[in-house]
């Protein structure tokens, strides 16, 4: 036989891929396909290892790690352990073999060592004995087996308790660099919680502690039961699945579930979009509930290991219950068989642990019992009044509700018991404003609810904190939290949907009809006031009026608030910032005022206005005596109503200081607006200048190249033609700007505007690639609003830096005329929404308006498209 060349392998090896593709793309059984790709490269690196070593003793090459257990995905690497007696008596040989492997352009990794060497370096490197443990004979002296193993079971080199700790540790560590969470928007298939590495971890510690990890076999031995061993079967066929395909789309090893990685998958896998679904949300829901299976049977094995290995308090018994015993930290139940003799303990150990704060957790043997045990949760199980008794008294008690809960979930009881929430669990929506499985964002909003109660929330979220504390039944707001997103995915109003199901919850389980219609109006309106906060005039009294007429009372408008505050912050972090603080804090005030005053009497908005404005006269006449009767009356005249709505006299006085005279000239001025809490506040820049085309795309670009968010814009020209402009703003922090730097922002801006001439958004900041790979068609409408007096211009688009200024320029070009702006930025999408009229101050006409939009939406998309 003829020695095998590079070329001849490397033929060889791209044949083998591009049948496997094609049979992977046809849907073959991965396990043949991750077999019989390792069979081939076997192949290959042992004709080179012949082609090198013929007739050489004492020699052995060993495949270790990934390529040991024969788990050889396309862009997997290729670890080999080079063994000898004397090996670095044969380096040319060695080199030459290495040589032709590395030509094959594979990731090799390879280590040349005694078994005496091999032994020393297992006992000093964790990593290293568990590679070695997996290995296995390629070619070679098959003697030099035995002397490996003899290394490898020595007394240095991490017994079991010790490579328990240490692989248990590794995870921990491993896991913190993902936050701790197996639902994360571009998981990692192999490092992630409950991704491959959790499989392989849990196996590691069986190998060294059992001799085995073939799950059949630590069925028998009693560490696994039939369900975990199905689960981990499953979990690691599936996640095989997901990665082989990976790395035929990525051409390379790739782990990293990336968005555009998910679509194409979903889609060549056989993931169709359904009318509640996209198809890629159902392939990522069923990697989320593999992943949480995965997890789940590595976390319940690592704990039986600890149990046995480390509590030393594990002899330490006190009886809690009847039914249930602390045994050192972790509560048990007395009986295994509790939960099939009596239900209702499944709900009462729920109920024990969180009115206790001396217990760490639940022990393995009841973990597993509980789950053995999840199908007496049906019907009767379900309308028993003991145990929805027990489930309510589970929502009032005062220590470790969230833990509670999340044990419930990821036990089934609470799938289980709420089916609806059970069929959520692992549902995710593909996008990047909602950054947590449905699932685990319910359990966030629960949490958030809780943190609400804690000193450093007063400082974080004082309204919140105060209205919490108010509540009279903190059971009904959970209740609300756990039902606000629970029919998501089933196409429909999710909230509409959901407020049937918790209306039914609520009755079942003895609310009374006044708290069950405040639970079902709170899961139905739950997105209600943030929606009115970001998308109308919150400062006009007549919007607050209809507001405060829907929400009816003090004690609806403190649960509502709460409730979105929690689901805001539980949606993603990033939405949080000190200009959704105070648009909420301010309709909470004015919503909470509106009801002490009576419905019966709203404010008038006019005389709202004209009273501000006088009491704004005064307040200037007094601090400005130089100033004269008609300059004043002119500079009030510059500001749109809603500026008189939102500020105080004082500080329309204060505004006045800084611009009043200097309406020839541009004139800029920044200060901040700081409710009560530093954290709340938000930067106003105003604008004094003579009105000119194109100033508000100048000023949006002006304040993009700045760095500055804008979040709110008002553009008014009075008769005179003179602008007064006011734009919230954020910095790229989504901080207030400091005071210190508003002189020095104020003139940058000034100049630029002075010295713009064209209309050329800034440069400098790219497009992220998660944007990239999310990025979506505009869609801009045009319609008038109810009164007439103007357009209503909203523009749905994938957010990008400098967009605000681009749709700014277009506005300058196309000659349209911004009176008011809100700008909503939701994860990778933006919301913006603009009162417009046309150059002779009219709404736009049906052709017009559909003519305008049809034009911004395609410059838009040819502006992400060059983005791109």
């Amino acid at each position: 036989m003829t020695d095998l060349t590079v070329a001849e392998a490397r033929q060889r090896l791209q044949t083998s891929t591009d049948e496997l593709a094609r049979r992977y793309w046809a849907r073959e059984d991965v396990s043949e396909l991750v077999a019989d790709h390792t069979a081939v490269l076997d192949g290959i690196v042992r004709e080179f290892w012949e082609k090198h070593f013929a007739g050489v003793r004492a020699m052995a090459l060993f495949a270790v790690g990934g390529y040991g257990r024969e788990e050889l995905h396309p862009g997997s690497d290729i670890d080999l352990l080079i063994l000898g007696k004397s090996p670095r008596k044969h380096k040319a040989a060695i080199e030459a073999f290495l040589r032709d492997l590395y030509d094959l352009n594979v990731e090799i990794g390879h280590a040349v060592r005694t078994p005496k060497e091999c032994r020393d370096v297992a006992a000093a490197d964790i990593t290293v004995t568990t590679a070695l443990l997996e290995h296995r004979w390629l070619a070679g002296d098959a003697a030099l087996s035995e002397q490996l193993v003899k290394a490898l079971q020595s007394r240095k080199v991490w017994p079991s308790a010790e490579f328990f700790a240490a692989k248990r540790d590794e995870q921990s560590k491993r896991h913190a660099r993902f936050d701790n969470v197996d639902y994360g928007l571009e998981p990692n298939v192999k490092s992630s919680p409950g991704g491959l590495r959790d499989y392989h971890t849990a196996m590691w510690v069986c190998l060294r502690h059992f001799g085995t990890a073939d799950p059949a076999a630590l069925v028998t031995l009693g560490a696994l039961t039939a369900q975990e061993m199905t689960w981990l079967v499953e979990g690691r066929r599936f996640l095989w699945w997901v990665r082989f395909g990976l790395h035929l789309l990525a051409g390379r090893k790739e782990d990293r579930l990336q968005f555009e990685h998910q679509r194409e998958l979903a889609q060549r896998l056989g993931y169709a979009d359904t009318e509640a679904r996209l198809g890629v949300e159902r392939f990522m829901h069923a990697y989320y509930r593999h992943v949480t299976y995965l997890r789940e049977v590595n976390d319940i094995l690592l704990q039986h290991f600890e149990e046995q290995i480390f509590n030393e308090r594990a002899d330490t018994i006190r009886p809690l219950t009847s039914r249930f015993q602390l045994r050192g930290d972790y509560i048990e139940a007395v009986d295994p068989a509790i939960f099939r003799k009596e239900p209702e303990a499944l709900m009462d150990l729920f109920v024990v642990m969180a009115n206790r704060r001396d217990i760490a957790g639940v022990r393995a043997d009841t973990i597993r019992a509980i789950r053995d045990s999840i199908d007496v949760i049906d019907d009767d199980f379900r309308r028993n009044k003991q145990i929805n008794a027990q489930f309510i008294n589970l929502l009032k008690a005062p220590y470790m509700l969230v833990s509670t809960l999340t044990r419930m979930r990821r036990y089934g009881v609470l799938g289980r018991y709420i089916p609806d929430f059970g069929r959520v669990i692992g549902q995710m929506q593909h996008d990047l404003f909602h950054i947590y499985t449905v699932d685990a964002h319910t359990i966030q909003v629960i949490r958030n609810m809780r943190r609400f109660f804690y000193r450093s929330a007063e400082e974080l979220y004082p309204v919140a904190s105060h209205c919490v504390k108010k509540l009279p039944k903190i059971e009904l707001l959970y209740i609300a939290g756990l039902f606000h997103d629970i029919a998501k995915g089933r196409g429909g109003d999710h909230s509409e949907l959901g407020a049937i199901e918790v209306r039914d919850f609520c009755r079942q389980h003895g609310l009374s009809p006044d708290d069950t219609e405040l639970v079902r109006w709170l899961v139905k309106k739950h997105l209600y006031m943030s929606s009115v906060a970001q998308r109308e005039d919150i400062y006009d009294p007549d919007v607050v009026h209809e507001f405060a007429a829907e929400v009816k009372s003090e004690r609806r408008l403190d649960y509502l608030y709460t409730l979105t505050v929690a689901d805001i912050n539980a949606t993603n972090p990033k939405l949080w910032n000190s200009y959704r603080a105070t648009l909420l804090r301010h309709l909470h005030g004015a919503a909470r005022r509106a009801l002490r005053r009576g419905l019966e009497s709203p404010r008038d908005k006019q005389e709202s206005i004209t009273a501000a404005r006088d009491s704004a006269r005064e307040k200037i006449m007094a601090r400005m005596p130089e100033v004269s009767e008609v300059e004043v009356d002119a500079f009030l005249a510059s500001p749109s109503d809603d500026f008189f709505l939102r500020h105080t006299a004082r500080h329309i006085a204060n505004v006045a200081e800084q611009l009043i005279g200097k309406a020839g000239t541009t004139s800029v001025w920044l200060t901040n607006i700081t409710p009560q809490v530093e954290e709340e506040s938000v930067t106003e820049v105003y604008l004094y200048t003579k009105d000119r085309p194109g100033l508000f795309g100048a000023s949006t670009i002006a304040l993009d190249k700045l760095g500055l968010s804008v979040f709110e814009a008002s553009i008014n020209t009075d008769e005179s033609g003179t602008c007064f402009n006011t734009y919230v703003v954020l910095d790229r922090n989504n901080n207030a700007i400091e005071p210190a730097n508003h002189a020095r922002l104020a003139e940058q801006l000034r100049d630029i505007m002075l010295t713009v001439d064209e209309l050329k958004p800034g440069a400098g900041r790219l497009l992220t690639r998660q944007n990239k790979q999310m990025s979506r068609s505009s869609q801009v409408t045009i319609e008038r609003d109810e009164d007439g007096l103007c357009s209503i211009l909203t523009i749905h688009a994938s957010d990008r830096p400098g967009l605000l200024a681009e749709i700014g320029r277009l506005f300058s070009e196309y000659d349209v005329d911004v009176q008011r702006a809100r700008i909503n930025t939701l994860g990778d999408r933006v919301e913006d929404i603009f009162d417009v009229v046309n150059p002779s101050g009219e709404p736009y006409s049906e052709a017009d308006a559909y003519e305008l939009s049809q034009t911004i939406r395609q410059l838009l998309d040819r502006h992400l498209s060059r983005a791109l």
